[in-house]
């Protein structure tokens, strides 16, 4: 009973690494974490706003290359508010360098986030929330940190803030693994 116990436990633990199939992202830039303007690559004019992260955060899911975006910008959502109203937001990509170096690079829009449903150009409490469906090559580039987001206001229509896309190191599957290997050690002792 003790054996098949231990089996049982070892195979859950092993088989929970295995099948994780969703990656956690948050913004990075040249001045920090966060939808900054100091992530910006040009000359930013005015008050510029802040925003980050809110919510579930970004995630990827490997199984259906879906992006989930949930961030914001404003005072209502705990940042600062922006010089305007949001005239566009994008997911610009891919830079020619990977992160760190992609954070002074710039790139093309690769999706345009302010036409989708989720997404409120107010300056002091707007954001966007929902999931795009990534290629195989953007999947790519965003592991890569080659994607940023980037929010346009009229004041500062090469945009205002922005965050490249970087995966969070997930502590977690390593855990489990050093745990799994642990006991296969341990039972292979006795």
């Amino acid at each position: 009973m003790k054996t098949l116990l231990f089996s049982l436990l070892t195979f859950a633990v092993l088989a929970s690494t295995a099948s994780a199939t969703v990656t956690l992202f948050n913004f990075q830039g040249l001045g920090g974490f966060g939808l900054l303007s100091t992530n910006e690559t040009g000359t930013v004019s005015g008050t510029p706003g802040s925003g980050g992260e809110v919510g579930a955060g970004i995630s990827f899911d490997d199984a259906t290359n879906a992006l989930t975006l949930n961030f914001a910008w404003g005072s209502a959502n705990g940042f600062t508010n922006l010089t305007g109203n949001a005239i566009a937001g994008h997911i610009h990509g891919a830079t020619t360098g990977n992160a760190p170096a992609s954070f002074g690079q710039n790139a093309g829009v690769m999706i345009g986030l302010d036409s989708l449903g989720g997404w409120n150009n107010n300056a002091s409490s707007g954001g966007f929330t929902g999931t795009v469906t990534l290629t195989g090559a953007q999947a790519a580039n965003l592991f890569q940190g080659r994607l940023y987001v980037n929010i346009h206001t009229s004041l500062n229509g090469a945009g205002e803030i922005r965050g490249n896309l970087v995966a969070v190191p997930e502590p977690t599957r390593a855990i489990l693994l050093m745990f799994a290997t642990g006991l296969l050690a341990l039972r292979r002792r006795r």
